[in-house]
Order: C-alpha cells, then sequence, then structure tokens
C-alpha cells in the first residue's frame, strides 16, 4: 500500500491528518490489504493523533494497548481498517 492510499483511507476519521503529517506528528511506516476479507492494516508512528467517528459510514470499534503500541479498529466510509500506531 502507498502512503497517499493510506491517507485516503484515513481522512474521514482524521480530520487534522494532514495537518499532523506536515508538522511531523504522524508518518506512515506501512500498510496491507487483505483482499479476501477486504481490510487494511496501516502502520504509523505517530506523537499525537486525534481520530472521530462522525459520519454514518465511519466508526471506531476496539481499541487495544501495550509496550507502547495502540492497535485501533475502525471502518472508514465501510471499509474495515486496523490503525497500527507506534506511540512515540
Amino acid at each position: 500500500m502507498r502512503e497517499e492510499e493510506a491517507w485516503t483511507l484515513m481522512r474521514p476519521i482524521c480530520r487534522e491528518l494532514d495537518e499532523l503529517v506536515n508538522l511531523g506528528k504522524v508518518k506512515f511506516l506501512s500498510g496491507s490489504h487483505n483482499e479476501k476479507e477486504g481490510s487494511y492494516k496501516i502502520y504509523l508512528q505517530c506523537s499525537k493523533i486525534h481520530l472521530s467517528s462522525k459520519g454514518i459510514f465511519d466508526n471506531i470499534g476496539d481499541l487495544e494497548y501495550q509496550n507502547n503500541k495502540l492497535r485501533i479498529g475502525f471502518r472508514s466510509n465501510k471499509i474495515p481498517l486496523n490503525l497500527m500506531i507506534d506511540i512515540i
């Protein structure tokens, strides 16, 4: 997955994304797409991120935190997505 594709998937739930990227607060590490399941994983390094699910096709499902790593499961425009974050 390319960085721009990851940002396109994330923009509906992270309205400050472009600003955070430009400030160096969010860095794309990698991403993948599981075609069989139709789901995505995006790996980020962040010192700040703000997510919200306000659209009818967006929702944040579950959160898991361990050893400075955060996993957030959600749907963005009906697309299942796991966001994996290394917190710095």
